[in-house]
């Protein structure tokens, strides 16, 4: 069992363990972006969610291949403000974008 997990250990790139907690908040960030799409919306607020999501994918791609993005990370926080100051939100999608905003500018800050 302990020779499986070494192997497995080996085999991850080591750039998983670089960018590893920022791919998990892009992770949590398009989670928290589909539950608050789920309200009805029109087609200007739409665009928005869908926006952030391909920033976000963006980003996680550089990212799953060992490059940082800043390009990417700038784009997907305009993305999330952009939401928060526009689109009508249930409360608890509103705060969880809103500590997804604040995750991902302390992130860039630090890379």
């Amino acid at each position: 069992m302990l020779a499986a997990l070494s192997t497995v250990m080996l085999a991850r790139p080591a750039h998983d363990s670089e960018y590893g907690d920022l791919r998990t908040l892009v992770d949590k960030t398009q989670s928290d972006l589909k539950m608050a799409s789920d309200l009805q919306h029109g087609n200007k607020q739409n665009d928005r969610y869908h926006k952030a999501q391909d920033h976000l994918s963006r980003l996680d791609k550089s990212l799953a291949h060992g490059k940082y993005n800043k390009g990417a990370l700038n784009d997907s926080i305009d993305g999330v403000k952009s939401i928060l100051d526009h689109n009508t939100l249930q409360a608890s999608a509103r705060d969880a974008l809103a500590r997804d905003l604040t995750e991902l500018k302390i992130a860039r800050d630090r890379h």
